[in-house]
């Protein structure tokens, strides 16, 4: 295994736990002074509760940091191919479930 990998294996790894810990402080914990990480957030959009939005952004983030944690051992057993094709339909699909899901319940 090259340097230029384990760099990149390390910096998805530091990445998956950054966003463990974000959708744990979100999503478990109500912390919603950090709804302002996340991307496009403006605070006079959300209409009715932040922490409900909290709730529905914090588990999804878990499982993208889950995924992005065991990022080396899947391309290790799989290929760089078959393992980052799946994590960006994950990304897509839950973007698009958590858009869907905030707007159905009229939280933004």
């Amino acid at each position: 295994m090259s340097v230029g990998m384990i760099v990149v294996f390390g910096i998805l790894g530091l990445a998956g736990l950054a966003l463990i810990a974000l959708g744990y402080f979100l999503g478990m914990k109500k912390k919603t002074n950090l709804l302002s990480l996340l991307a496009g957030y403006d605070e006079s959009k959300v209409k009715k509760d932040e922490e409900a939005l909290a709730r529905v952004t914090g588990p999804f983030l878990i499982v993208l940091g889950i995924y992005l944690c065991s990022t080396p051992f899947l391309v290790y057993r799989f290929g760089p191919h078959k393992t980052f094709v799946p994590f960006i339909v994950l990304v897509v699909l839950g973007t698009i479930f958590v858009n869907l899901y905030c707007r159905h319940k009229e939280i933004t």
